[in-house]
């Protein structure tokens, strides 16, 4: 007699929120795989209008969605890596690896498909595995209109009224339990989503006058000592209260490095010479990913300044929009409290970067 096979379903996404087209994808999979693992993206990142649930909430919202679904659903994180596609493959592959085996998948008999549907160039991923196979869905329509997460964003969190038929009378539900027993939360991602409309209107009227899009050039220090990066916690939208490298928009008839120093002594007051602190420059590099700032079209250079270590380091303290400066310990930097994409800034081009992936996923695939 044969050995059965048992056929693994693999769906990523952000899911911010889930939707009745997220649900349409599983139902999608019944009668064609035998499970499913659903990997929910940016689990490690902290609230903002782009992505204002956790992790935990979102499964959440993703369990109470596929209630009415007859195939078996387990979810796990997957965290972000801006500026290394193939370390984030590799975090796929290390997810359902652990997956299969917490659930005592043999290797040797089960087959792995890869489902989802390519809506823009945020899915070019679905082909970067072609050692899976692949099952096509289809995107949810309505009213001839392929719905998504950011309608949801808008007609929860704004909208004058509830859109439940577009997005799915259970989901829509389950979100707005949420919204009613986390009002601060609620408040917070209100604001943010203000602001980041605010600076993208302004940008959109520039561009109007000009004719073509503007992009936002901005600067950020790293500064290294002792295995510890000097940080700063922002006292303003958006991204209040996350900690963030130093740095802001380069001001006329400056370069970015002037831009750089500047930032970085009205942010931080470090107590040393410029002078001294220019030949600590280690290097420089640009980070410009499409999607690394909510705000738009937003393209920022990095400075490395790397200080002698010291038993005792320079002295630092807030000023300017960073409510408090100091020296962050290298293993305390996680992404769940780092502003925009500093910590991905930060892992590439700090060599000893930690950050145990592997050991997180250990803590969920059970």
């Amino acid at each position: 007699m044969g050995r059965t096979r048992h056929k693994l379903a693999v769906f990523i996404g952000r899911f911010q929120p889930f939707h009745i087209g997220h649900h349409g994808v599983i139902a999608s999979v019944v009668g064609k795989a035998d499970s499913m693992l659903v990997l929910i993206g940016s689990a490690y990142r902290p609230r903002s209008w782009k992505n204002p649930f956790t992790y935990q909430e979102r499964r959440d919202f993703l369990t109470a969605g596929v209630a009415d679904i007859p195939l078996p659903v387990d979810t796990l994180p997957l965290v972000d890596t801006l500026y290394n596609d193939r370390a984030w493959a590799t975090n796929v592959r290390t997810a359902v690896r652990l997956h299969m085996r917490a659930k005592g998948l043999d290797p040797a008999s089960t087959d792995i498909a890869l489902t989802g549907f390519e809506k823009d160039k945020s899915s070019q991923y679905l082909r970067w595995f072609p050692e899976w196979e692949m099952l096509p869905a289809s995107p949810h329509l309505f009213e001839g209109e392929i719905i998504n997460a950011t309608q949801m964003r808008e007609m929860l969190f704004f909208g004058e009224e509830d859109e439940a038929a577009k997005f799915g009378a259970t989901q829509v539900a389950a979100v707005r339990r949420w919204m009613a027993q986390n009002p601060e939360a609620v408040a917070q991602i209100r604001a943010e989503g203000c602001f980041v409309k605010a600076y993208k209107k302004r940008i959109a009227e520039a561009e109007k006058v000009f004719g073509y899009p503007i992009a936002v050039n901005t600067v950020d220090a790293v500064v290294v000592q002792s295995g510890h990066v000097l940080m700063v916690q922002r006292k303003a939208l958006p991204g209040k209260g996350l900690w963030a490298l130093p740095g802001g928009h380069i001001d006329r008839g400056e370069s970015a490095l002037t831009a750089v120093l500047r930032e970085l002594y009205e942010e931080t007051g470090l107590d040393m010479p410029k002078g001294a602190l220019r030949g600590r420059l280690a290097k420089r590099q640009v980070f410009d990913h499409p999607e690394r700032s909510e705000k738009g079209w937003v393209r920022t250079e990095a400075f490395v300044f790397e200080l002698q270590d010291r038993a005792r380091m320079e002295g630092v303290k807030g000023g300017s929009d960073a409510a408090l400066a100091r020296w962050v310990p290298i293993t305390e930097i996680t992404p769940d409290t780092i502003f925009e994409d500093h910590f991905d800034i930060i892992q590439a081009l700090v060599p000893d970067m930690p950050f145990a992936y592997s050991s997180i996923l250990m803590a969920h695939a059970t």
